[in-house]
C-alpha cells in the first residue's frame, strides 16, 4: 500500500493552508504544499544514492537505476552525495556543535520529530563566524521563524518539546558536506575542524534546501554570504594554508596577497602587514563585526 498523498489528499492540504483566502492563495498554497512533497522525496533519493556510493557501486550503475546517464547522474548529485568519508581526526568546533544541539531544540519546540537546514539556519545563529555574517545581512530568529511559517508545515502547537529530534536527511547531507568542505580547504600542516561558516556555506549553496528557501524568502543575496564567508572557506590546500610566495618564473616577485582570504594588494584593496602575513581591509571589517558581539557569543571557532 503506497502512503503516496492523492491528488485530493494535497489540495486538501493547500486548502488548510490557503484558509479563506482567494483562488490565488491556493494557488501558492498547492505549489508549497507540492514543493514540500518533493523535497522529501529528493532528501530520501539522495540519502540511498549516498548509500549505494558507500556500498562501492559507480555513477554508471546508479544511472540506469534512475533512467538517466552516468554523467547525469553524477551531476545531479555530486554535490549532495560525498564520494569519501571526511579525514580521520575531523572535529566539530565548538560553534558548530552549539549550532547542531540548538537546532534539534528549535524542531522540538516546532513539535517536529526532525530538524531541517531552516532549524540549522536558528542554531547557525548562536555562535561564531556564521552568526555574525548572518546578522550583517540582516537576519534574526524571528525573521527566519517568520519565513519557515510561510513556507512550510508547522503543527499548530507543540504536543511534546522534550521528545527525542533527529536530523532530516537533509540537513544530515549538509552536515557531511560541510565536514567534507573543511576536510579539502583545511591546510595539511593544521588539524580539520568543521565550523559554522562551512554549514552555512553548504546551505546556502542548495538551491532546493529549506535552509536556502528561508533565505530566499527573506531577500538575502547568496553572494552576499559568499562574500562574507570566503576568507573562511577558500584556504588554499597547501602545506601552510596560504598560497607560495615563491614564483614560478624564474623566482619573479608575486605581489602581496591578504593571508586569509588570498587577494593580491591593489589600489582598491588595501594590505596591513604583520609577521610573515597581510591582511585586507574586508577581513579586518569581517573580524571588527564578530569583535564587537558580546564575549562568548560571536568569537570564530577553531
Amino acid at each position: 500500500m503506497s502512503d503516496e498523498p492523492t491528488v485530493e489528499q494535497l489540495i486538501q492540504a493547500a486548502h488548510t493552508r490557503a484558509g479563506d483566502g482567494d483562488v490565488l492563495a491556493l494557488l501558492d498554497a498547492v505549489i508549497a504544499v507540492t514543493h514540500d512533497v518533493s523535497d522529501r522525496v529528493d532528501a530520501a533519493v539522495d540519502v540511498v544514492v549516498r548509500q549505494v556510493r558507500d556500498a562501492g557501486h559507480s555513477w554508471t550503475v546508479i544511472g540506469e537505476r534512475l533512467g538517466i546517464s552516468r554523467q547525469a547522474a553524477r551531476q545531479r548529485y555530486a554535490d549532495r552525495v560525498v564520494d569519501t568519508p571526511p579525514a580521520v581526526g575531523l572535529i566539530r568546533g565548538r560553534d558548530l556543535e552549539s549550532a547542531l544541539s540548538l537546532a534539534l531544540k528549535a524542531a522540538a519546540s516546532d513539535g517536529l520529530a526532525e530538524a531541517g537546514t531552516d532549524h540549522l539556519l536558528l542554531g547557525l545563529l548562536t555562535d561564531g563566524v556564521a552568526a555574525a555574517t548572518l546578522e550583517q545581512l540582516g537576519v534574526t530568529r524571528d525573521k527566519i521563524r517568520e519565513a519557515s511559517r510561510r513556507l512550510f508545515d508547522y503543527p499548530p502547537t507543540a504536543t511534546n518539546p522534550s521528545a527525542t529530534v533527529a536530523f532530516a536527511a537533509e540537513a544530515q547531507a549538509a552536515l557531511h558536506a560541510a565536514e567534507q568542505l573543511a576536510t579539502e580547504r583545511t591546510p595539511t600542516c593544521a588539524p580539520v575542524v568543521a565550523t559554522t561558516p562551512q554549514l552555512l556555506a553548504v546551505i546556502a549553496a542548495n538551491p532546493g534546501s529549506r535552509g536556502r528557501r528561508v533565505l530566499n524568502d527573506l531577500g538575502v543575496d547568496v553572494a552576499d554570504i559568499k562574500r562574507l564567508l570566503h576568507c573562511y572557506i577558500n584556504v588554499p590546500r597547501t602545506a601552510f594554508g596560504r598560497r607560495s610566495r615563491r614564483g614560478r618564473s624564474g623566482g619573479k616577485k608575486q605581489p602581496a596577497r591578504c593571508s586569509f582570504c588570498g587577494h593580491p594588494r591593489s589600489e582598491e584593496r588595501r594590505l596591513v602587514a604583520g609577521p610573515d602575513v597581510w591582511i585586507c581591509a574586508e577581513c579586518v571589517e569581517l573580524c571588527g563585526e564578530i569583535l564587537r558581539q558580546p564575549a562568548g557569543t560571536g568569537e570564530a571557532q577553531g
